[in-house]
């Protein structure tokens, strides 16, 4: 797939004049997005490809609000006509591939930082809000992709309607957070270390086309609860004191709260999002993260506060479902 691609990608280059000497597949997503290595001359950039031209023009308008204040990757040419970018190679760093034992505390905190730089700036740029309405549709991916593998559509819809009721009480809570800038998909596959750059901008970002405004809490969830890689219970208590600490003015129960609401909804899609690649797209990779995408919404819908909806979704996450 990937070859056939880049196959194509080489003609379109050629047909619009631009000069290169090599290119190579880099990466993918759980999108139709795809990076490649582009060598022109002596340097090594990335084109990004996206067949969806929506999310070219959102990544040229984020990338525009984010240039100044945290590292992304600068547009050296932009082709969004022909749904390619050329962009500013970040390195090898990459947090999936680069982090160990021995790095992981510095790079998380490094990017926390990255969270704190943007999340202090008091004029919120003008991109769509993260409403309640937002937060329940990605929440019933869960109803729509990942419970088909088990149970019955009919049974499913029934259990969607009263999920919704359920859980639209939690959502007030989260929306009292302060609003700010969210990246969405603040993960180790999309934040890169550049180890020769000061303080937060050691940190580059990538992926950053569905940014919105939303509750602060939401990258933090992102980032220590990642369906990806396993983060400690100690090590994620250090990263959120490490961020309220640099904002006095939040309540601790309020943000403690809110962050385990946000974890039950994050989790929840991202159940969904998973069995979808593999129905729909075929991509099996991503079903190796489902033990643990299960394990940590237990660990957050088992707290007290949740008891109405543990005791609902206990058969769908606990049990084998017939």
């Amino acid at each position: 797939m990937e070859k056939k691609l880049e196959n194509k990608l080489k003609i379109k280059l050629k047909k619009i004049n631009v000069e290169f000497c090599d290119l190579k597949f880099l990466a993918g997503d759980a999108s139709n997005r795809k990076y490649f290595e582009l060598k022109q001359g002596k340097k090594k950039n990335v084109l990004m490809y996206d067949s969806q031209y929506k999310n070219i023009n959102n990544f040229l308008k984020i990338t525009e609000i984010l240039k100044e204040e945290v590292s992304v990757p600068e547009i050296i040419k932009d082709y969004k006509d022909e749904g390619m970018l050329i962009i500013e190679n970040l390195g090898s760093k990459k947090y999936s591939f680069f982090m160990n034992q021995k790095n992981k505390k510095e790079l998380y905190e490094v990017a926390v930082d990255a969270l704190i730089w943007i999340h202090q700036k008091k004029k919120l740029p003008k991109i769509l809000k993260y409403d309640r309405k937002e937060f329940l549709e990605e929440s019933n991916l869960f109803f729509k992709w990942y419970l088909p593998l088990f149970k019955s559509k009919e049974r499913i819809n029934h259990l969607e309607k009263k999920f919704e009721l359920l859980f639209n009480k939690f959502l007030n809570t989260i929306f009292l957070l302060p609003e700010v800038f969210v990246h969405r998909d603040y993960h180790i596959d999309n934040l890169f270390f550049l180890r020769n750059r000061k303080r937060h901008f050691k940190c580059g970002w990538i992926d950053y086309q569905d940014a919105v405004i939303g509750p602060c809490a939401y990258d933090l969830v992102s980032l220590t609860q990642d369906a990806r890689i396993d983060v400690s219970r100690r090590l994620e208590k250090v990263l959120i004191d490490r961020y309220l600490s640099c904002f006095p003015k939040i309540d601790r129960e309020l943000f403690a709260f809110s962050y385990s609401v946000i974890a039950i909804q994050r989790h929840l899609k991202v159940l969904g999002i998973f069995s979808r690649l593999f129905v729909r797209d075929k991509k099996k990779e991503y079903l190796c993260h489902i033990p643990r995408v299960l394990r940590m919404l237990k660990l957050n819908v088992e707290k007290k506060e949740f008891s109405d909806l543990h005791n609902f979704l206990k058969p769908m996450i606990y049990e084998k479902i017939n």
